[in-house]
């Protein structure tokens, strides 16, 4: 992402952090860095940053607390998604087949350290997960955290439309078919191949082990 100059003021950096919001850079709830380091990211003074924070707030993609900080503010509730409730777990994994491969590889081009760290996180959290419901939780945000690093509103809304069939109970009892401890060291692995990829801007091993990954998943849970 460009540096800002002062010259560019508080309405320039705002569209800067509102795109970022928008693109999830930050997730629900996180706290934002501090007026400071903002203003030492940008280039900008703090007074700059403040009048942008001001209208970022305005318009409900922050909100701030005195002595605790900002914080990204909660998207509104989404609206019924009859469709994806029509989508069979089957096709949801054959669009994933043809999506996330190119998704992935735009996450190498575009992810910051901020989306790399959150990658790793994600990837700590399916290492040490203990259940099942713990590691689908973990595995769906490290999906979402690939989508996040495209910095593309259009990919990041269709990727987490597409994992909201994950959320069904006939999704899981798929899933629950393939939760062997072989399977888990296997989806692992991938894991860890893809995040090391787009930390090494690999996109053509990324997308390699992305479609290798969702044709490894096809298989546990639709094979005989």
């Amino acid at each position: 992402m460009p540096e800002l100059t002062e010259r560019m003021g508080a309405s320039a950096l705002q569209d800067t952090l509102s795109r970022d919001l928008r693109a999830d850079r930050w997730r629900p709830g996180e706290r934002l860095p501090t007026e400071r380091d903002l203003g030492a990211r940008y280039g900008v003074a703090r007074n700059t940053v403040r009048r942008a924070l001001d209208a970022l707030e305005q318009q409900g993609l922050i909100h701030r607390h005195v002595g605790r900080g900002t914080f990204r503010a909660e998207p509104p509730p989404a609206a019924p998604a009859a469709m994806e409730e029509s989508l069979s777990p089957s096709d949801v994994v054959e669009c994933r087949l043809i999506f996330e491969p190119e998704m992935i590889s735009l996450a190498v081009a575009r992810a910051d350290q901020a989306d790399i760290a959150r990658m790793g996180e994600c990837l700590r959290g399916t290492d040490e997960a203990a259940d099942l419901a713990t590691f689908e939780r973990w595995d769906a945000a490290l999906h979402d955290a690939f989508a996040a690093g495209t910095h593309n509103g259009a990919v990041i809304a269709m990727s987490r439309s597409l994992a909201r069939v994950r959320e069904r109970t006939d999704w899981g009892q798929l899933k629950a078919r393939g939760n062997t401890a072989e399977h888990r060291a296997v989806l692992q692995a991938q894991h860890h191949a893809m995040v090391e990829a787009v930390r090494r801007r690999d996109r053509a091993e990324a997308r390699r082990v992305m479609r290798e990954h969702i044709l490894f998943v096809q298989d546990y849970m639709f094979g005989d």
